[in-house]
């Protein structure tokens, strides 16, 4: 009787391991597949941008970005700095400078400081409408051209066609000024002596 007890717990027991071991085996087999599905999967982050003002979306992932993210940019900050007024200039520089790199800020400061002095100085007014840009994806550059329109007061003196040169550097997923400089047309891309230019209404 003690042996056919015996041997029937025995039994049951060997039943339990065995349902354990599947057990355990199945989980080993769920962690494995688990861990082949994250090693194969893309984990870099792609960011849309929706910035207020833009026209259009873009992305980021990783170092890499769509040339939209580079041309609405140079548009949203051309915007600030080329439509202003002797009222509006020193703020629209102030959101401006929230966008440049810490390596470039100093200069760029000071030469928007300098030409922002001389528009208030003339009453001199400025107004900016693109019509062409041209992006270097991998050298995070792109050159904006439009028409440049100068008032002093409410009389307009001129309208050109001028380009803008945009170099960024990429950090925390957003791209940073690391130069703004008025450039030629035919060759914009060119090595410019100077690396920072802002409008002066001339």
């Amino acid at each position: 009787m003690k042996r056919d007890h015996y041997e029937s717990e025995k039994t049951a027991a060997k039943a339990r391991e065995a349902r354990w071991r599947m057990m355990a085996f199945g989980l080993l087999a769920v962690n494995i597949v688990l861990s082949v599905t994250v090693a194969g999967t893309d984990t870099t982050e792609k960011t849309i941008v929706v910035p207020p003002t833009l026209e259009k979306p873009f992305w980021v992932k990783g170092s890499e970005m769509s040339p939209e993210y580079l041309e609405e940019m140079s548009r949203y900050l051309t915007g600030l700095v080329l439509n202003v007024t002797p009222k509006s200039v020193d703020g629209n520089v102030d959101v401006f400078l929230r966008y440049v790199a810490p390596e470039a800020f100093g200069d760029i400061r000071t030469t928007m400081a300098v030409q922002g002095e001389r528009l208030k100085r003339d009453n001199v007014s400025t107004a900016f409408y693109p019509v062409d840009y041209q992006t270097k994806v991998k050298q995070r550059q792109t050159v904006i051209t439009g028409d440049f329109t100068t008032m002093v007061g409410k009389q307009v003196v001129s309208t050109v066609r001028r380009s803008w040169r945009f170099s960024y550097s990429l950090a925390g997923g957003r791209l940073w000024v690391s130069e703004f400089l008025e450039v030629e047309s035919e060759h914009p891309f060119e090595a410019a002596d100077e690396t920072v230019t802002a409008p002066s209404g001339q």
